[in-house]
């Protein structure tokens, strides 16, 4: 299935990127950071607390994607 993957924050300085077309084996948002997190090992824990909207809308890890869906991984924001 391929999404394309938004990238926000230290995980977009991570990655090298702002965004990616994502062609990968499942189908939910769960899928997807397992997906991710293979490929791009040094963000895996932040992965684990990111919060995750599809099309727009948060979304669970259960929750189902379909091909060309817009998948944003937003990472925790700590300030001061």
């Amino acid at each position: 299935m391929k999404v394309e993957v938004l990238y926000f924050s230290q995980v977009k300085d991570k990655v090298g990127k702002s965004s990616e077309i994502v062609d990968f084996n499942g189908n939910t948002v769960e899928d997807l950071i397992n997906y991710l997190t293979k490929i791009y090992p040094d963000i895996r824990d932040i992965l684990q607390k990111s919060m995750v909207a599809v099309n727009e809308n948060y979304a669970e890890k259960d929750s189902i994607l379909k091909e060309n869906d817009k998948v944003a991984i937003i990472p925790p924001v700590s300030g001061g």
